[in-house]
């Protein structure tokens, strides 16, 4: 990695992934990131995808841990990782292996923040522990006085090495699940106002979160969005026909 780069981590776990999201993901940032980068992939059982601005660096999954919700324990583990190995970054841009950068960007698009609601709600009693992980978080910051600001945009994100890792050792992350970015920008912006995305008006996300999505809005992002993202659910030849037809275009 070479000075003045920007630092982009994508955790990767083959048994969750879906078609060529890795591949859109990181083509995306080659044709439309407008700055110097390295990108970096960690997780479990890593593709191969040539080019010198990827590194592949394979990071076991941490063991299941009964009230956690496993992924994030694994993003902590994953990040500590990274910074061993890049000690010299001040930070890093943590994004998802399903978003896709369709129009130009710069570093200013990334870091200024990013908010989906003013508060959000959390069921008590729920099996998902995703859901549960965002109970957990909420419950930390109203003790704390702090903000609940939905913070998961599933966008980029930087955050700053000595910042977040003061979070992991408050919190004890590493045995502990929260949702990171949650606890980040509310606790340390917690009078910021953020800019509160809206699919209808932005020109910043477009998500396919359904089975049915409108092709006419996924085709519109292309020229609207700076990212199009999407759900597990969201994985449907609609959309990857399109990514497919964007990416291999000249």
């Amino acid at each position: 990695m070479k000075k003045n780069e920007y630092l982009v981590v994508i955790p990767y776990l083959a048994r969750a992934a879906q078609g060529k999201e890795l591949d859109y993901a990181i083509a995306g940032w080659r044709r439309h990131f407008k700055e110097q980068f390295h990108i970096v992939v960690i997780g479990e059982g890593l593709p191969s995808i040539t080019g010198g601005d990827v590194d592949f660096i394979d990071s076991p999954r941490v063991p299941e841990s009964a009230g956690n919700y496993r992924q994030h324990l694994d993003y902590v583990n994953c990040f500590k990782r990274v910074h061993e190995l890049y000690p010299e970054t001040e930070g890093f841009i943590f994004v998802a292996d399903d978003c896709y950068a369709v129009n130009d960007f710069d570093i200013s698009d990334v870091k200024f923040i990013k908010m989906l609601a003013p508060d959000f709600n959390c069921e008590a009693d729920t099996p998902n522990m995703w859901k549960q992980d965002k109970l957990k978080t909420k419950r930390v910051l109203t003790v704390g006085g702090w903000p609940t600001r939905n913070f998961t945009t599933h966008l980029p994100i930087w955050f700053e090495w000595d910042k977040i890792e003061d979070l992991w050792e408050a919190y004890g992350m590493a045995h502990n699940s929260f949702v990171i970015e949650d606890l980040y920008f509310n606790i340390y912006y917690p009078k910021r106002v953020p800019f509160q995305l809206n699919q209808a008006t932005d020109n910043l996300k477009m998500g396919v979160y359904t089975t049915r999505p409108d092709v006419s809005e996924i085709r519109r992002a292309f020229k609207e969005k700076i990212w199009i993202t999407n759900s597990p659910d969201g994985w449907v030849p609609a959309l990857y026909q399109e990514l497919e037809e964007y990416y291999n275009k000249p």
